[in-house]
């Protein structure tokens, strides 16, 4: 059996047997993985699309929240060419709630490209990696399932892992060390079915080795596991500076006109939800407040205040005060339109919209 090489872990790691690591784990993987709708239709139908959808998806997503997504999105949209003929709002109506919905914007932007040129899905790493929206990680994801090409994926579940079993005590996303898993996972994978083995290692972060209380008991590789054999799972890998929050406070104005409730279309350039419908959005400046993004058609008008609601985008802890007013607007062609009480909440992408017009409705029967 080979023995993973020194030379390819760092100081004060423990070397240890890729192929019994890999063979472990790829028959644990089999026997107890689980049945995942992705997994389902791939082994069903081996259609990449089914995969690819999947990969995105699941992209700072956890896998509960993905699931009914996932299957109502494949409804609607069974083929990529299905999807590379919608309309932008009707892709991010269809994965409303998932958050980051700029993945999804280039996930219709790939689907486009494709059928712009009338070519099938890429059936190589290589060529995964010349579409929108595909990185390292997906590409490798993507290739390695679909056509079992040699390529390792590593995300946080694989770097847990991987630290755990070379009882590495430091943060497990330095750039040294993210090189150096991305070499060993590439090297397993040469040794073993890849689309497997990727999938097991993930696994194996999601339901065993979990970043608290690992069930090490349950584990397949916990024989060569060195933080099992000196208990330290709690110091391997070390956790990740946090982030830094930024606070923000935005005020998003609902405006009821004489037909309707108006919806804004955010600008491009918008710092938060670029591109998406919902009510019109200023940033606190100073001691005034600024649309957020450049556009003539969206001003602030005077609207009374009906409460605050919190919601978190990435880096952003957001406050945002919520107004109301009744006026008539200018419509201005592609930037307002007006929309029925009753069909706002189907209309919204944005978690943080459906917070503020859910606040609308408890606050007063009136407003609507």
């Amino acid at each position: 059996m080979r023995t993973i090489s020194s030379k390819k872990t760092p100081s004060g790691a423990t070397a240890f047997d890729g192929v019994f690591f890999s063979t472990r784990l790829v028959k644990w993987y089999i026997q107890n993985h689980r049945k995942l709708p992705w997994r389902t239709l791939w082994a069903k139908h081996k259609d990449p699309w089914h995969i690819w959808v999947s990969e995105i998806m699941l992209q700072q997503t956890v896998i509960k929240a993905v699931i009914p997504v996932y299957d109502k999105f494949l409804k609607q949209f069974p083929s990529y060419r299905s999807l590379s003929e919608a309309q932008p709002e009707d892709v991010r109506l269809a994965v409303r709630g998932l958050g980051y919905y700029r993945r999804f914007d280039l996930l219709h932007r790939a689907c486009k490209q494709l059928t712009s040129i009338d070519q099938n899905l890429p059936n190589s790493h290589d060529e995964w990696l010349k579409l929108p929206g595909i990185g390292a990680y997906t590409a490798a994801a993507i290739a390695s399932i679909t056509v079992n090409e040699p390529f390792g994926v590593v995300d946080g579940n694989v770097e847990r892992v991987l630290c755990r079993v070379m009882d590495i005590r430091s943060e497990p996303n330095l750039p040294h060390l993210k090189k150096m898993f991305k070499l060993l996972m590439d090297d397993i994978c040469q040794q073993t079915d890849p689309g497997a083995f990727n999938q097991a290692v993930m696994e194996l972060g999601q339901t065993i080795c979990t970043p608290s209380n690992p069930s090490c008991d349950q584990c397949p590789v916990s024989s060569i596991c060195s933080a099992c054999k000196h208990s330290s799972q709690h110091l391997a890998p070390a956790p990740k500076k946090k982030q830094k929050i930024t606070d923000v406070s935005l005020e998003l104005q609902i405006i009821k006109t004489t037909a309707g409730i108006a919806l804004f279309k955010r600008p491009d350039d918008a710092k938060f939800l670029p591109g998406t419908w919902g009510f019109a959005t200023f940033i606190r400046s100073g001691q005034g407040w600024e649309l957020d993004g450049t556009s003539r058609g969206i001003k602030k008008v005077f609207a009374g205040k009906i409460g605050e609601i919190r919601h978190s985008i990435t880096k952003h802890k957001i406050t945002a005060s919520v107004t109301f007013s009744r006026t008539n607007l200018s419509k201005k062609s592609g930037i307002i339109k007006i929309t029925a009480a009753k069909d706002v909440e189907g209309s919204l992408v944005s978690n943080l919209d459906r917070k503020a017009w859910n606040l609308l409705l408890r606050t007063s029967k009136q407003h609507t």
